[in-house]
């Protein structure tokens, strides 16, 4: 994974508040006399939906013409990308999500890789080039990377690489070891001055479906419903701050995508762990694109 030199060099628009602990808010006490009201429900700051298609019968889809559109106008849409789904924020249709979807599902487990990115829906305009299309975020399963991790909880653990335009860090979604359940964690990095180094909590709700609370500290922020055969997954965040931090929000919905994978990731990292646990030692070829995310950042500015 490589960042785009013109995304970084975008100035990007600074946060009202700094990162910092996020705190519950205090319920004033009912006075004498006065009725005690039920707490509502959480407030909804902002609602996200990713939707994997299950069939080709969609408007954003228009075949391999519309596939090509979307080449042309960025690097980032590969020629091997086939276009499965769209992610709605706030009811709105943002963004078209495509990933190598014949390498994924039909390669041999030596040979599986997933690279799945999201772009704004391009729109046809009387101008000669159209509206969209633009690079907004992707995931990318390190499977050499999953293996470390695997050996360090002596359980499958997949690791995804995150990416943003115009955030030059990689952070990581990890899966760690949990009894019952599972459990996902991802850093939020310092990106503007007074920003902490903070780390999300995915916590898996036991029961069908790929259901998560988000956690930073104590707090819930945010919470994941998932309904794998529908290949939907929706995503709120009920922090005001967060709800605002577009890196945040680009993360949660990277984190979404994944969810769509995470299954499948779990079989083959289990199949290839198991064949290495008690050697230490995988017949899997780590690709290039795997080998330079282990690379050293101070060597590569030589």
């Amino acid at each position: 994974m490589e960042n785009d030199p013109e995304e970084d060099k975008k100035k990007r628009k600074e946060r009202a508040k700094a990162r910092a602990a996020p705190t519950k808010k205090k319920v004033a006490k009912p006075k004498k006399g006065e009725e005690v009201q039920k707490p509502r429900g959480k407030i909804v700051y902002k609602k996200i939906k990713v939707n994997f298609w299950r069939t080709r019968l969609h408007d954003e889809e228009l075949g391999i013409h519309q596939q090509l559109k979307y080449t042309a106008k960025t690097r980032w849409f590969s020629k091997n990308f086939d276009i499965e789904g769209v992610i709605e924020i706030d009811d709105q249709k943002k963004n078209i999500i495509a990933f190598n979807k014949e390498q994924w599902e039909e390669s041999p487990i030596e040979e599986k890789r997933l690279v799945c990115r999201y772009f704004t829906i391009m729109e046809e305009t009387m101008a000669s080039t159209a509206k969209g299309g633009n690079f907004k975020g992707g995931i990318e399963l390190s499977i050499a990377h999953s293996l470390i991790q695997s050996f360090e909880i002596k359980h499958p653990g997949p690791v995804f690489y995150a990416q943003i335009p115009g955030v030059k860090s990689l952070i990581r979604f990890v899966r760690g070891w949990r009894f019952i359940g599972s459990r996902w964690t991802f850093p939020l990095l310092p990106e503007e001055k007074g920003d902490k180094l903070q780390m999300v909590l995915a916590k898996g709700v036991v029961g069908p479906g790929r259901n998560y609370k988000f956690l930073i500290g104590k707090k819930i922020i945010a919470r994941i419903d998932g309904h794998p055969i529908q290949k939907e997954y929706i995503l709120e965040i009920f922090d005001e701050d967060y709800a605002k931090d577009k890196t945040f929000v680009r993360y949660m919905i990277l984190f979404g995508l994944a969810c769509n994978f995470m299954d499948e990731a779990k079989k083959i990292v289990k199949r290839l762990y198991k064949k290495m646990k008690s050697t230490g030692t995988t017949d899997y070829k780590i690709p290039k694109t795997e080998l330079d995310l282990f690379r050293n950042p101070r060597m590569m500015r030589r």
